[in-house]
């Protein structure tokens, strides 16, 4: 077992006191585990390379996928870290190989790796032999593990906590774009981004279960005939809009505030921040958003139910939109995020909003955050403003080239 330095993250944080931590953490242990290339992977046909990427997996209870790297037998992947917190010492760890099938209802299967005793590992120097699916051999992969026992802090989280790094991708969908029409390119984008800690600031005591009271979600969610076919194809539309594909993609990692906006919310073919609304939900792993609107696909696509992938809980989710945090009229000062808990499918309660806060300043330290029920009038005049200010682009050249936090900052 190799010991290292796994940075801990702010030390206290004062949330709403619907969450919990405790448990059995006797022999536990925080685990970085850095994944670096594959080797000699099997070729499609006689001279044809693949498109490889791995799914990485502790015991079944959390998962880790690389990006897709096109044209080769050889992947080599950069910055593919990933820090678990406590983790049993009797943890496995799996990671299978595919090669991406853009077009194909499923991806190629390559092979897999297994580590029977993630905390004691023996270290290859020749990296370990991938195994196919009858038993051949189908190359080698290299990573590297290193462990040490829980801290008086990382203790207080729950089992298989991911705590870092925060990473981002972005699916550009072609077809939805033609329906919603939001941009000159005809591509709707949706984010998915990682997040740290999630379970500490949400665990499941704090599941927010659909709404009983929404006769939507009672149709999409009851004892229905109706309702199997909604679920269908509410989630053929999810994996339209998230699925990773070999094109119109973007994935990296958030390391502050400035990179949120500036690979998340920063447009730069029009070098402006979008004035506009983005539905979203946090889930046990991620944080989901997509651009939503008055247009019948384009709020059909940001529908909460698709967003969660017709789960029958989110952990919050609601609405959010960036504005200048002094007006409208001052576009060169500091930006804001405005949050707000409108869900007609889950209506989360207003009461953990401090804990969506709190977990948002914990990954992007120095956010200007800022909170709403969705009942607060100062919601619906921030939304009118908002709309006023889109009205305003939607006829303008005006860019925001000199907004500090997004420009000088940035590049």
């Amino acid at each position: 077992m190799a010991s290292h330095s796994i940075p801990s993250g702010s030390k206290t944080t004062h949330l709403k006191k619907t969450i919990l931590s405790g448990g059995n953490f006797h022999d536990k242990y925080d685990v970085l585990i850095k994944f670096y290339s594959a080797q000699n992977l099997p070729k499609k046909c006689i001279a044809g390379y693949i498109d490889p990427y791995f799914v990485a997996d502790i015991d079944h209870q959390i998962s880790f996928t690389s990006t897709i790297l096109s044209n080769t037998l050889n992947p080599i992947w950069n910055d593919e870290e990933w820090i678990v917190r406590n983790v049993p010492s009797t943890a496995k760890l799996t990671v299978k190989i595919y090669d991406k099938e853009d077009g194909k209802l499923a991806d190629s299967y390559i092979g897999r790796v297994v580590i029977t005793d993630l905390i004691n590992y023996d270290p290859s120097l020749k990296g370990y032999k991938i195994i196919g699916p009858f038993n051949q051999y189908n190359g080698r992969f290299h990573l590297s593990i290193q462990s040490k026992k829980v801290s008086k802090e990382t203790k207080q989280l729950c089992e298989y906590t991911y705590d870092g790094p925060c990473r981002y991708s972005r699916h550009d969908c072609i077809a939805v774009g033609r329906l919603t029409m939001i941009n000159t390119d005809c591509l709707y984008p949706t984010w998915k981004i990682q997040m740290k800690r999630i379970s500490h600031f949400f665990p499941p005591n704090a599941r927010q279960y659909w709404s009983r009271q929404y006769q939507s979600a009672r149709t999409i969610f009851g004892d229905y005939p109706l309702s199997i076919v909604l679920q269908a194809g509410i989630k053929l539309a999810h994996r339209t809009l998230f699925r990773k594909t070999l094109t119109h993609n973007d994935t990296g990692q958030l390391k502050s505030a400035d990179d949120l906006w500036k690979f998340l919310l920063f447009d730069k073919a029009t070098k402006k921040i979008r004035p506009c609304v983005y539905t979203y939900i946090i889930d046990d792993n991620t944080w989901r958003f997509s651009e939503t609107g008055n247009e019948f696909f384009t709020d059909f696509a940001s529908k909460h139910a698709i967003l969660a992938n017709c789960s029958e809980y989110i952990l919050y989710g609601g609405q959010f939109h960036p504005r200048p945090k002094y007006g409208w009229n001052r576009l060169n000062d500091e930006w804001e995020l405005v949050f707000d808990n409108v869900s007609g499918t889950y209506a989360p309660s207003g009461d953990l909003l401090v804990n969506l806060k709190a977990l948002f300043l914990f990954n992007f330290p120095g956010l200007n955050i800022v909170t709403y029920n969705y009942k607060d009038p100062k919601l619906k005049q921030s939304l009118e403003d908002l709309r006023l200010a889109a009205e305003k682009f939607k006829y303008s050249t005006e860019t925001l080239e000199n907004t500090p936090v997004i420009i000088n900052n940035l590049f």
